[in-house]
């Protein structure tokens, strides 16, 4: 007895080529719910990135704003003593000068009269 198989194998073969053409691809869509479902998902995935990104920018800005100050801090308070300690030693140095030139002054003149009491003893013994 010969069994003949082609003719069934030919019939599976095909049921199997229609299932997976028709009813495979069927199975394989995802539901408008499940893409608009994803879509959300990813827009607010975005929107918490842009989200973070902007308090990353902020909190970079606060700490270079912070670190200006800083060496604005460093420079201009040295800058200030010294600028006010010039002022104070020019003022004290002016001061100094003036009395410094008063007594010139004054022993000129006191040298001047010492000249002339030496002339009036000269010329009246």
């Amino acid at each position: 007895m010969k069994l003949d198989l082609e003719y069934p194998m030919k019939t599976i073969l095909v049921l199997l080529i229609l299932h997976s053409v028709i009813v495979m691809p069927a199975l394989c869509q995802t539901p408008q719910n499940a893409v608009e479902t994803e879509i959300a998902v990813i827009k607010t995935e975005i929107k918490n990135l842009k989200e973070n990104v902007k308090n990353g920018f902020e909190t970079i800005q606060k700490n270079f704003d912070r670190q200006n100050n800083i060496i604005i801090a460093c420079i201009g308070i040295p800058l200030a003593i010294l600028a006010i300690s010039a002022t104070v030693w020019g003022i004290l140095a002016h001061k100094r000068s003036r009395k410094d030139y008063t007594l010139e002054k004054q022993i000129e003149t006191l040298t001047q009269e010492i000249e002339t009491l030496k002339q009036h003893r000269i010329v009246n013994p």
